[in-house]
C-alpha cells in the first residue's frame, strides 16, 4: 500500500479547518481537487475517515486515529525544521578538523577546551594526521595545514587563509654538540647526522636551510634517522641522535630547559606558514566558520606565546 504523504497533511488541514472549503481556501487548492485526493488516501487505507453532509464533517474512528497520528507527525516536521534553522544561525553541531600530528596535541590541550567552552553546542572531531586529505570525499569541515602541504583536492575548490608564520630552528643536543663540535658555519655541518623531516612522502634527502635574506641553500649531509612525524624527530634529538629542524612551538620546552640548543640561529630550516583550509562548494556551517575564526585569532598568539628565545650555540672563536 501506497500513501503520499502530502495527502495526509490534506487530510489534516480539512479536519483541522472544519471543511473541504476552508481548508481548500487556506491551502490555495481547488476544493473538488481536495476532495478527490481525501477520497484517495481513503480508497488507499481501504476506510472511510470523514462522514461528509452538506452540513457538517465528522470524523470515523479510523479518522480520529489517523489525525492524531498527522498531529504528531506535523509537530515533528515543524520541530526538525526549526533545529535546521536554528543551525543556520547558531553555532552548533559536529565539526570535523584535520590536524598535522606535531600540532594537534598542542591545539587539543590548549584551543579546543577554550572554543567549546566558548560554544557548548558544538562537538569537534579532531582527525591527526600528515597525510594528503580529500576534504569532500572524506567529510572534512577544516583543515590546518602548512604551506606546501599536498592535497589531493584542486585547491581552486578550497577556501585558504593564512593564519600566522611559524618560526623553525635547527637544534640538537648539548650532549651532540658537544660530541661533533661547534658549529658556526654551514660548512661545518658536513661533519654532523642529520634528522630528516620529510612530510608526504616528499622523498627529500637534503636538508634546505633560509638565509636571513631568504635565500634557500641545501646541503647534503649523512641522513640518521627520517620522519614525517616531526614528535619522532624531536625525541632522536633529544636523544643525541643528530641535528634536524623543528617548528619553535614544538621544542620551545626543551630549548627552555637546556635539552636541546639552537644552532646557527640566522638560518632557518624551513618557512613555516600555518594556513586554514575548507571547501568553499558547500559553504561553511556556523560551527565550522565559528572554529576558523576562533583558529585564525588564537593560533597566532598561540604560537607566539610557544616560542621561548632561543639559545645559540657557542661560536667557534
Amino acid at each position: 500500500m501506497s500513501v503520499e504523504w502530502n495527502d495526509l497533511l490534506l487530510f489534516l488541514q480539512v479536519v483541522e479547518r472544519k471543511g473541504f472549503t476552508s481548508a481548500g481556501e487556506a491551502l490555495g487548492i481547488p476544493k473538488s481537487r481536495l476532495s478527490r485526493r481525501v477520497t484517495l488516501l481513503e480508497a488507499r487505507l481501504g476506510t472511510r475517515l470523514l462522514q461528509r453532509s452538506s452540513r457538517r464533517l465528522s470524523l470515523t474512528d479510523a479518522g480520529q486515529a489517523l489525525y492524531a497520528h498527522c498531529q504528531v507527525m506535523l509537530k515533528e516536521a515543524e520541530a526538525g525544521i526549526a533545529a535546521v534553522q536554528q543551525r543556520s544561525t547558531r553555532p552548533m553541531g559536529k565539526v570535523r578538523l584535520s590536524l598535522p600530528v606535531g600540532l594537534s596535541e598542542m591545539i587539543a590541550g590548549t584551543l579546543l577546551p577554550r572554543f567549546l567552552q566558548c560554544f557548548p553546542d558544538v562537538q569537534v572531531v579532531v582527525q591527526a594526521t600528515n597525510r594528503s586529505v580529500d576534504l569532500i570525499a572524506e567529510q572534512v569541515d577544516v583543515v590546518v595545514r602548512g604551506v606546501g602541504t599536498a592535497l589531493r583536492l584542486d585547491t581552486s575548490s578550497l577556501v585558504q587563509a593564512c593564519v600566522c608564520t611559524v618560526p623553525w630552528s635547527l637544534v640538537c643536543s648539548p650532549a651532540y654538540l658537544a660530541k661533533i663540535g661547534p658549529l658556526s658555519s654551514l660548512g661545518d655541518l658536513e661533519q654532523a647526522d642529520l634528522l630528516l623531516y620529510t612530510p608526504n612522502d616528499e622523498g627529500d634527502t637534503e636538508l634546505r636551510l633560509i638565509d636571513e635574506q631568504g635565500v634557500v641553500h641545501t646541503l647534503p649531509m649523512p641522513i640518521r634517522l627520517q620522519s614525517d612525524n616531526l614528535g619522532v624527530l624531536r625525541q632522536a634529538a633529544r636523544s643525541h641522535l643528530g641535528l634536524c629542524g623543528l617548528p619553535s612551538y614544538l621544542c620551545a620546552e626543551d630549548l627552555a630547559r637546556g635539552q636541546l640548543v639552537s644552532v646557527l640561529p640566522g638560518w632557518r630550516p624551513m618557512a613555516g606558514h600555518l594556513v586554514v583550509l575548507f571547501p568553499s562548494r558547500r559553504g561553511l556551517a556556523p560551527a565550522a566558520r565559528a572554529l576558523v575564526d576562533f583558529l585564525k585569532t588564537e593560533l597566532p598568539l598561540l604560537m607566539t606565546s610557544e616560542v621561548p628565545r632561543p639559545r645559540a650555540a657557542p661560536l667557534q672563536p
